[in-house]
């Protein structure tokens, strides 16, 4: 188009540019509207000489707002020209990236996954081997523990899983601070008695951590009453320091990893056979 010649040259513009080529004409033609409609202010009050000046200003503004307008509408048809093009040219081009990952799609699967099927027949026979020797060690330390737990003091063999694919156990253990707590001592049993049921009952003591309040003192707990032998005694606590276990642990077994006995190595290729399990 002969106007894009005339602003870009040679040169083939983009949409994108043609765009900006667009808003510089509709500017200059807001600017050269508003100059027209500037230079016959005053009218009234001009001269002859003045109103032919002013006249002759109002024509060449005018002139120039037509210019502009035109090119805007030849810039408007170009940018839609480009824009039609450019999707055109995106549509090609992914049309041809398309192509090249079909190509290379069909490449890595006639080519590159034969030559990883290969290797992984390699290396999972050399799994299959491994797998062979543990199950062979696993049976023997199981038939030395069966000859051997009549012996005294035989200590068992342990299996590949107990040895090398056990976590550790959790071990049992018990954080203690010392706190306030209030103590209820319950009275001794009668010393002339042994039967089992007084002495238990003669160290008896319960121990309540105490709940400490806004002004940092213990908050009172109410007596307790108890029947000792028919008799109703009240039992006021003391408030006494003692340790007190805060947080306990149980013992928990370690997990041992999934069974290798359960892996399936399937051949790389249609036709052959399983790597494992072994026939």
């Amino acid at each position: 188009m002969k106007i894009l010649n005339h602003i870009f040259g040679k040169k083939t513009p983009t949409s994108t540019a043609i765009a900006a080529e667009i808003e510089k004409a509709r500017a200059e033609h807001a600017a050269a509207v508003a100059k027209s409609g500037a230079a016959l202010a005053g009218l009234s009050t001009m001269s002859d000489a003045e109103h032919v000046k002013a006249e002759a200003e109002y024509q060449a503004q005018r002139r120039a707002a037509d210019r502009a307008e035109a090119r805007v509408a030849d810039l408007e048809k170009a940018h839609a020209e480009a824009l039609a093009a450019e999707a055109e040219a995106e549509k090609r081009a992914e049309t041809e990236r398309f192509r090249q990952r079909i190509e290379a799609a069909r490449h890595a699967v006639e080519v590159e996954a034969a030559t990883l099927l290969r290797s992984y027949d390699e290396h999972a026979a050399a799994i299959a081997d491994v797998l062979t020797r543990l199950d062979a060690m696993n049976a023997e330390a199981n038939a030395v523990n069966e000859a051997g737990r009549h012996t005294p003091g035989f200590e068992p063999v342990r299996n590949t899983d107990a040895a090398h694919r056990k976590h550790p156990d959790r071990l049992p253990s018990e954080q203690r601070e010392k706190r306030q707590c209030w103590v209820f001592k319950y009275p001794a049993s009668p010393p002339d008695t042994e039967r089992v049921k007084y002495q238990a009952e003669a160290a008896r003591e319960e121990v309540i951590e105490a709940t400490i309040g806004a002004d940092g003192k213990a908050i009172p707990v109410p007596p307790e009453r108890y029947d000792y032998y028919g008799r109703v005694l009240i039992i006021r606590p003391a408030l006494e320091t003692r340790e007190i276990v805060i947080e306990r642990t149980n013992f928990r077994p370690g997990v041992v990893e999934a069974s290798l006995n359960n892996v399936s190595l399937p051949p790389g290729f249609t036709g052959g056979e399983p790597h494992w399990p072994r026939k």
